[in-house]
């Protein structure tokens, strides 16, 4: 999720919740604390320490990370698609505005069509190079993603309990985020020199170590001026803050985005606590969505579904589409095209799905998490009764 709901008016005019989440949560206080980010507090130390040999990565934290992902990761994937596409014709045709209009017409079409155009030429012309490169075009979007999402986090889990932030403050939030993003993009770039990932060879760029030194220096001064702003804000001015909030923020930015590549056995269990740090907030909308649906439904032949069925149905069909996209699609595709081993890798196809379904997620989140969406604007901010 982005930065674009932080302004939203939580209770203006949405529906009632009917579920029994504390009022000023998303779910629970400790729920809230865990999966925004302070579960990976506690986890991720504990993986550390009981994977002590990273030669073992491979065989035990591997099928451990995978298992997780089919759980957590595809599915935040998935979901995503499932909040694009869902009504996205009336969207550009409807009475939405043209700057909505136009979010989700590139977001939901031109977008997929360039990338698909461009991986397509790729394969056409065996430029394993370009491959290579928009790995790193894929670093570049998902660490932009981490550190928008954890910004989005902090001010999210501030307003639903009327907690808000200064102007001055958003700003220092936002641009450590930058900071922080740029610098672990440049570092990444020297960390993955010679790395192949799924038989293809990330193509990194030579970072001048002056910017790097510079882009850390930045990462440094933002991440004090935060931590003075809140300070001043929490023992002189004698304001209220979200902690869970800022702890998903933390997380995102440091452990999640910075420290991940330092330790082989962390940077396979980052993207779960990231999803589910997403899933909370599309659970949520969903839940609530659910509720005002069945509600809604006018009588009819036949049972309604219950918001509990809409809900289960809506993550059922997120697990089969995170498998169809980066399982049964992959394995079907290099069945049928069968690409040259040789050059293109063992798994050329799984690599193109993983990279093409990240970078779209980011398009994606660009367009749903905003404050010009009436529907997150009704779902995700609903009052408890």
């Amino acid at each position: 999720m982005t930065s674009r709901v932080l302004d939203i008016n939580a209770g203006a005019q949405t529906p009632r919740r009917t579920d029994t989440a504390p009022a000023g949560y998303l779910f629970h206080p400790v729920t809230d604390f865990l999966v925004a980010g302070g579960g990976s507090l506690i986890v991720a130390p504990v993986i550390i320490w009981l994977i002590r040999d990273k030669g073992a990565v491979t065989p035990k934290a591997a099928v451990a990370s995978l298992t997780l992902s089919l759980l957590i990761n595809y599915p935040h994937f998935a979901h995503s698609y499932q909040l694009l596409y869902s009504g996205i014709v009336q969207r550009i045709t409807g009475n939405t505005g043209w700057k909505v209009r136009l979010r989700y017409l590139w977001a939901g079409f031109i977008v997929p069509a360039i990338f698909g155009l461009f991986l397509a030429g790729v394969f056409v012309t065996g430029n394993v190079s370009a491959l290579g490169y928009s790995a790193n075009a894929m670093a570049l979007t998902v660490g932009w993603h981490y550190v928008k999402q954890g910004y989005g986090v902090a001010i999210v889990l501030s307003a639903i309990r009327r907690i808000y932030y200064t102007n001055l403050e958003k700003r220092l939030l936002l641009l450590n985020g930058y900071a922080v993003w740029l610098y672990s993009w440049m570092a990444l770039n020297e960390a993955l020199r010679e790395v192949t990932y799924l038989g293809i060879t990330y193509m990194t760029l030579a970072i001048p170590s002056l910017a790097r030194t510079l882009a850390g220096g930045a990462a440094v001064l933002t991440t004090l001026a935060v931590v003075v702003a809140m300070a001043q804000r929490i023992l002189w001015r004698r304001q209220a803050v979200s902690w869970n909030g800022l702890i998903g923020y933390g997380c995102s930015l440091y452990l999640w985005v910075v420290a991940r590549y330092t330790d082989p056995v962390l940077a396979l269990f980052v993207p779960m606590f990231h999803s589910l740090q997403y899933l909370m907030f599309v659970w949520r909308y969903e839940i609530n969505k659910a509720e005002v649906d069945a509600h809604s439904d006018r009588p009819g032949r036949g049972r309604r579904p219950s918001a509990r069925d809409r809900f289960g149905r809506f993550v059922i069909t997120g697990l089969v589409l995170g498998f169809l996209g980066f399982i049964a699609l992959p394995v079907i595709l290099n069945a049928v095209v069968a690409p040259d081993p040789q050059r293109w890798g063992p798994s050329l196809f799984a690599f193109i799905c993983v990279i093409w379904i990240n970078v779209h997620h980011y398009f994606i989140d660009n367009v749903i998490w905003r404050r010009d969406n009436d529907d997150v604007r009704r779902f995700l901010f609903a009052p408890r009764v």
